[in-house]
């Protein structure tokens, strides 16, 4: 998820939104419909249909055998209903029970498709290890508030609206089922045992379209629901400081057991201490080394800092409080964009330029007083220290990481330097390596970062670079080799003390990560799925992975939209974190998790639109106490977790 010029992650990936939530907390909502499990396939109302570039064949366990070719970009099967249509709107639920038949670990993507041709259709994605049965499950009804008619609503992912009004997605008119495998240069294959769906939908509390407007509330909430923890007024912001304050005394000496001042594991082995981080190969599993020598897991978060900015301009209605531009306390957090987003509302030349407002700032000069910043940077470290993390991941405020008190990692790009032609995707075209101004543009600005951290301990190593868009260009081999190897080159020879940490990669062919697998000092992989099964395909060389982004949001705590991977409530995205975690600390190769990211988006969206629930603090910078503890346990245990295959508490 690139933080700087935005993307609907792997809904864009595969053209779907994946808004997969099932049930909240909040007082409001209710469930009814349905509960009974119904079977859709196998069944006589419906029949499966091979999609373009693939295959399909009834095996002797009854199961239909998919077979996916390289030509379509969505290869897969198709679950049409005979009828035409079919009503699920009593439904919550879809469950696919399916198997990997490769080798490899795959991403297996449902989309719902009905004869609704606006809103967003639900849809979801599971990865299954190779050979290994999963289940893949979707949340139909996505939202806990629902209009009586439709209103216009810009720049978000998510939002409540009209049902049956023809803006949403309609579950009374189902017309299939698309189950398929995102393109990654390489045939693939797997197989559907069973479709079914069960549960109960959601209750939504209906809103009246002629009081919608405002619904954004000065401090950036919604305006029209409650929940545990809105701030209503400036007392609670100073109770909930208050409160904090008293917490993070009480936890100040952290959450890991036995941390050296890196955050490693000074209970474990003492190795040579080099200075600076290493990856080193321990009896059979891959660890990070601190500089002073200890083992070390990054257990870490993105975008540590304070602002998360939504576009105000040409939708001022939306907000019940905006200050003067000239206001002396809160008219400085105004922005002006003058470019167009990557895409959404903002890319529309007609609304450039545009305003913008930073509630998360403007709520810590509320809370913290004259000098919130600095305020909110040593409480970042402190938090970090107390919630069992020990790392500030990519896309962080240098200014945090600069006052080297927790290890960060460092982000840096090939923009500017020259494009392949045609190699478009998500993130736009693929830098040309073979271009001689490739490596000089790259090099000066590894110079320039140099200047500042070459000799810093604090700093774990590089990212350069963020899911790029392999599978758009057809030499993948040949561009990858010379791309990792060129940035490699100038990576060691600029910063020769530092671990190269690869290039985020969210979808690309066996032959992208083999050759990342020679060049990176640790082969990083963006994963947005409950497990990270991820690994490196066969004839790679024996490296460690890393978690560069992954995530879980719910919808019981006032956002609009989950992000890509849902939870029912914040009860399930804790225990969704505590498994994906532990999930790397019981696999050899990962040495780190980088949640995605340190706050929620803004509820009205950033500049591409993302308004997801996907933080650890709130807009008024309220931690999530549930994903803290959840947290707090794992980072309490898990290098004895890692070291010797379970958990020693003191």
């Amino acid at each position: 998820m690139n933080f700087h010029i935005g993307k609907s992650g792997l809904s864009a990936f595969v053209g779907v939104a994946f808004f997969v939530v099932s049930s909240i907390s909040h007082a409001s909502v209710m469930m009814e419909g349905a509960t009974d499990d119904v079977v859709l396939w196998p069944s006589a109302k419906t029949r499966l249909c091979a999609q373009p570039d693939s295959a399909i064949a009834m095996l002797p366990d009854g199961s239909m055998g998919v077979t996916t070719g390289i030509k379509y970009s969505w290869p897969g099967v198709r679950m049409d209903f005979l009828s035409g249509e079919c009503d699920l709107s009593q439904y919550g639920v879809v469950t696919i029970t399916l198997s990997n038949t490769t080798s490899m670990a795959r991403s297996v993507q449902l989309s719902v498709k009905g004869h609704t041709l606006q809103g967003r259709t639900p849809g979801g994605s599971v990865e299954v290890p190779p050979h290994t049965v999963g289940k893949l499950e979707v949340y139909l009804r996505n939202m806990p508030w629902a209009l009586n008619k439709p209103v216009s609503l810009q720049g978000m992912c998510g939002y409540p609206y009209a049902v049956g009004s023809g803006t949403t997605f309609d579950l009374r008119r189902l017309t299939s089922f698309h189950i398929f495998l995102g393109q990654n240069g390489e045939p693939g294959g797997f197989s559907v045992h069973r479709i079914s769906v069960s549960g109960s939908v959601i209750k939504q509390k209906k809103l009246s379209a002629e009081t919608f407007f405002p619904f954004v509330d000065k401090f950036g909430q919604f305006m029209h629901d409650d929940w545990p923890g809105k701030v209503h007024d400036d007392a609670d912001l100073d109770k909930a400081r208050c409160q904090e304050e008293k917490w993070l005394e009480e936890h100040s000496a952290g959450a890991i057991v036995d941390a050296d001042r890196y955050g490693g594991w000074m209970g474990g082995p003492q190795l040579t201490a080099t200075g600076f981080f290493r990856a080193e190969k321990i009896d059979g599993k891959w660890w990070l080394v601190d500089p002073d020598g200890r083992l070390f897991f990054s257990h870490g978060v993105n975008c540590v800092g304070v602002g998360a900015d939504t576009g105000v301009g040409f939708r001022e209605s939306y907000f019940a409080w905006l200050p003067e531009k000239d206001d002396s306390l809160f008219g400085k957090f105004y922005m002006r964009q003058t470019r167009p987003a990557a895409r959404g509302f903002y890319n529309n030349p007609s609304h450039v330029p545009y305003d913008t407002y930073d509630f998360p700032r403007a709520n810590a000069l509320r809370k913290y007083g004259a000098n919130w910043w600095e305020v909110c940077a040593e409480r970042a470290h402190v938090r970090i220290r107390a919630w069992g993390l020990n790392t500030i991941a990519n896309w962080s405020d240098p200014a945090v990481c600069g006052m080297r008190k927790t290890p960060y990692t460092l982000c840096l790009g090939t923009y500017g330097t020259p494009r392949l032609k045609g190699s478009m995707g998500w993130g736009g075209a693929l830098p040309d390596p073979f271009n001689p101004d490739f490596e000089r543009i790259f090099r000066g600005r590894v110079q320039e970062a140099a200047k500042k951290m070459r000799d810093d301990p604090w700093c774990i190593g590089v990212f350069v670079d963020n899911e790029l868009s392999w599978n758009s260009e057809p030499r993948m081999e040949e561009v990858s080799e010379k791309y990792f190897s060129t940035v490699r080159n100038v990576l060691k020879e600029e910063l020769p003390n530092h671990l190269y940490l690869g290039c985020r990669i969210a979808w690309g062919s066996d032959a992208v990560l083999r050759a990342a697998s020679r060049y990176c000092d640790v082969v990083s992989v963006n994963v947005y799925s409950r497990q990270p099964v991820r690994d490196l395909p066969e004839k790679s060389d024996d490296k460690p992975m890393l978690i560069g982004e992954f995530h879980f949001g719910a919808l019981d705590r006032g956002m609009f939209h989950t992000g890509l991977v849902a939870a029912r409530d914040q009860a399930e995205r804790a225990v969704c974190y505590r498994t994906f975690v532990e999930g790397c600390l019981d696999h050899p190769r990962f040495v780190g998790t980088h949640w995605f990211q340190w706050r929620d988006q803004a509820l009205t969206g950033r500049a591409d639109g993302e308004n997801f629930q996907i933080g650890f603090v709130s807009v008024t910078d309220a931690p999530y106490p549930e994903l803290v503890q959840a947290a707090r346990e794992v980072g309490s245990v898990m290098y004895s977790r890692r070291f010797y295959g379970f958990s020693r508490r003191k």
